[in-house]
């Protein structure tokens, strides 16, 4: 299986070397204890869902807008006319 890791370090710049738990908040937050192995203080970080996921593989891209309006195909205008959408003239 395939993963990245996910960037997480105390306040004195020690990286997790264990992870002592991981779960979830009320508010859909992750939440992971750890013990920082250069101050050996007990660390809890917790981060929204989609800055964990932003931090691991970036900002998901904005679809592109299309150029203009939609063109009308003719199984559209048969398929509105099945409908009953009648068009004025």
């Amino acid at each position: 299986m395939e993963y990245r890791r996910f960037p997480m370090s105390c306040e004195c710049g020690g990286e997790p070397k264990q992870i002592l738990a991981v779960g979830f908040s009320a508010d859909r937050e992750m939440v992971v204890h750890w013990r920082c192995p250069k101050c050996h203080r007990r660390v809890c970080t917790v981060r929204p869902l989609a800055e964990c996921w932003n931090d691991c593989f970036g900002a998901p891209e904005a679809p592109e807008a299309p150029a203009g309006p939609p063109q009308e195909t003719p199984d559209d205008l048969r398929f509105l006319h099945s409908i009953g959408v009648k068009f004025a003239e």
